[in-house]
């Protein structure tokens, strides 16, 4: 604390063994110029543009739903039953023809990237609990993501479904049921439960 970037950056370059004063101060100077292009990032204004193109896509879809609802003249029908069957959602990973979406979420050992799935089940359940709900006063907060059970491989060369609908609704909560799978199998090869906690703007 205390001491200036150049300062610091000296310091260790001198434990970093003897060098040239004119290679020191080259890598001073990039080095600085390094830090003053960190210190002057931008803001992130839109965080969606930052993540995944699902969860960006998703993020957009429901913000159209919520602008659509602000702006309709119809009120929300509260009282009428909504099966869960109405709320089932699914988006499809193209991983057999778009290259560059499988590249994105395949790790360096050729596998799925996992956390990359996490972020996705949690827009997307954010998606399923707005479009049960159709009422854009209604804040909705991811309270966890519940009882993940995975089992086999994921086969990368294949288009995967992510899917999920309401199974529970409270007074103040409700419970989306997840699940991904392969085109063409019968067992998903990942189930979770995602509890959300509802509250009036």
């Amino acid at each position: 604390r205390g001491l200036s970037s150049s300062s610091t950056i000296r310091n260790v370059l001198h434990h970093c063994g003897n060098h040239s004063k004119v290679q020191q101060q080259g890598r001073i100077n990039s080095w600085q110029r390094m830090f003053s292009t960190l210190e002057t990032l931008p803001p992130l204004i839109y965080a969606s543009k930052h993540k995944g193109p699902i969860v960006d896509q998703l993020w957009t879809l429901r913000l159209q739903a919520k602008q659509k609802a602000a702006a309709s003249p119809d009120p929300i029908d509260m009282k009428r039953p909504r099966p869960p069957s109405e709320s089932m959602t699914k988006i499809t990973y193209d991983f057999e023809s778009d290259d560059f979406l499988k590249e994105q979420y395949r790790n360096p050992f050729g596998g799925l990237r996992f956390g990359k799935v996490l972020e996705d089940l949690d827009a997307l359940a954010g998606n399923i609990a707005f479009s049960h709900v159709q009422d854009p006063t209604v804040n909705i907060v991811t309270a966890s993501v519940d009882r993940i059970r995975l089992s086999g491989a994921v086969d990368m060369d294949r288009n995967q479904q992510l899917s999920g609908k309401v199974t529970f609704v409270g007074s103040s909560s409700m419970e989306i049921r997840m699940q991904c799978k392969g085109d063409g199998e019968d067992d998903p090869w990942m189930e979770g439960e995602c509890p959300f906690l509802l509250s009036i703007l």
